[in-house]
């Protein structure tokens, strides 16, 4: 570890070990951006906040010399899930409420590059915003809020990571173009004719209908999607008739998945493709009426290759033969609407190690982070800072 980031180290898992300990779900974090708030306030004189919605901050830092606007974001909000990790002395004592995913790492991440910035401003350019943003974990999300009040126009470069869990720590994940997945929901309602369940002819079968939609739907990544362009279509979700009543057929059926692309044409494709087959249903059995809600959920993460490139090389001198390019998770991210908005990077930094029980995947009870990567990130967003107007003019 650098001796200029070491002086920051204790405080940043000082600060994420009480995040740990008191999270809260989305649009609920209330006591985390007070709390945010309260430590950096003292340590960050002539810095401004601003509580762009009620439970997100903005921490601008200028440096008093013309320069680009650089924006690091870190996500702030919990998961409504019990940790099981009786093991940690710093674990959850929020029932129902859990860092199942490593936001209180990103919080205490930028927090401590805010104080370093601020503790070198005189070799720094430009503006620098530390964005704690609400509500990743919830559609529509935080940033979508965030980015409509208009706060962000003029930012030059936006900044993000990720701590993890499953990547070993000591490796980078930093990959241009397709970061995550553009990230979609539906829902189909269908409505037919209930009857006796020895009467079939009598009937507007739902449930024959709804199990052919779901066969459909599978087709669609094979047949209407190049093979080379990654889709899913998930359907996980049906709800029909009920136990108690096996001799009936039901009226109505409701299917419900998600959807998952790294292309914008592909996500279109897609929509189209399900209307398609619902008219072509309801064609063909008359009486049956389909309702298709397809919600756009978050765009996909698109990392500038032009910038990304820097970033990578910077990686590579931190910490040589760290970083690799795994393909793109199907995941969601709405760092997205950042990334919509002005050129940036989002990068995996590996938190996983099993010898220490920090191993298991996100959302899980049992996750965990290897507090060891957190100087790694941190190391990489101070020379994110320090090289701000080159990836600010690409």
């Amino acid at each position: 570890m650098s001796a200029d980031i070491e002086a920051y180290q204790d405080q940043l898992v000082a600060w994420r070990r009480h995040l740990h300990q008191h999270p809260e779900a989305s649009f609920e974090e209330h006591e985390t951006v007070r709390y945010i708030r309260a430590e950096l306030e003292p340590r960050l004189p002539g810095a401004t906040f601003e509580n762009l919605t009620e439970t997100s901050l903005l921490v601008t830092l200028d440096t008093g010399r013309p320069g680009p606007t650089l924006g690091l974001r870190a996500d702030i909000d919990g998961l409504a899930m019990t940790e099981d990790r009786p093991d940690l002395d710093f674990a959850s004592t929020t029932p129902g409420r859990m860092h199942g995913c490593g936001h209180d790492g990103h919080t205490a991440t930028i927090m401590s590059a805010l104080v370093w910035a601020h503790d070198h401003l005189d070799e720094l350019t430009g503006t620098v915003l530390g964005i704690f943003q609400h509500a990743e974990e919830t559609p529509p999300g935080g940033a979508k809020e965030m980015v409509e009040t208009g706060r962000f126009a003029d930012v030059d470069y936006f900044f993000g990571f990720h701590y993890w869990s499953t990547l070993p720590t000591g490796t980078v994940d930093i990959k241009p173009g397709p970061a995550s997945a553009n990230s979609d929901l539906f829902e189909v309602h269908l409505r037919g004719e209930g009857a006796h369940a020895s009467t079939p002819e009598d009937a507007v079968d739902v449930v024959t209908a709804a199990s052919s939609l779901i066969q459909q739907f599978l087709l669609i990544p094979s047949r209407r999607v190049a093979g080379l362009d990654p889709c899913v279509v998930s359907t996980t979700w049906m709800d029909a008739g009920r136990q108690s009543a096996l001799n009936v057929y039901p009226p109505e059926a409701h299917i419900g998945g998600v959807v998952r692309t790294h292309d914008d044409g592909v996500r279109d494709t897609v929509e189209a493709a399900m209307r398609d087959m619902v008219r072509g249903l309801e064609a063909a059995n008359p009486g049956l009426s389909c309702e298709l809600d397809y919600l756009r959920g978050y765009d996909m993460v698109w990392n500038d290759p032009d910038r990304t490139a820097v970033v990578h090389e910077l990686c590579e001198d931190l910490f040589p033969g760290s970083v690799i390019a795994d393909p793109p998770m199907l995941g969601g991210e709405d760092f997205a609407a950042f990334s919509r908005t002005a050129p940036a990077t989002y990068v995996f930094v590996g938190a996983g190690n099993a010898a220490k029980g920090f191993d298991a995947g996100h959302h899980n009870p049992r996750f965990g982070l290897d507090e060891d990567a957190f100087p790694i990130a941190l190391r990489l967003v101070v020379e994110v800072l320090r090289n701000g107007p080159r990836l600010a003019a690409g």
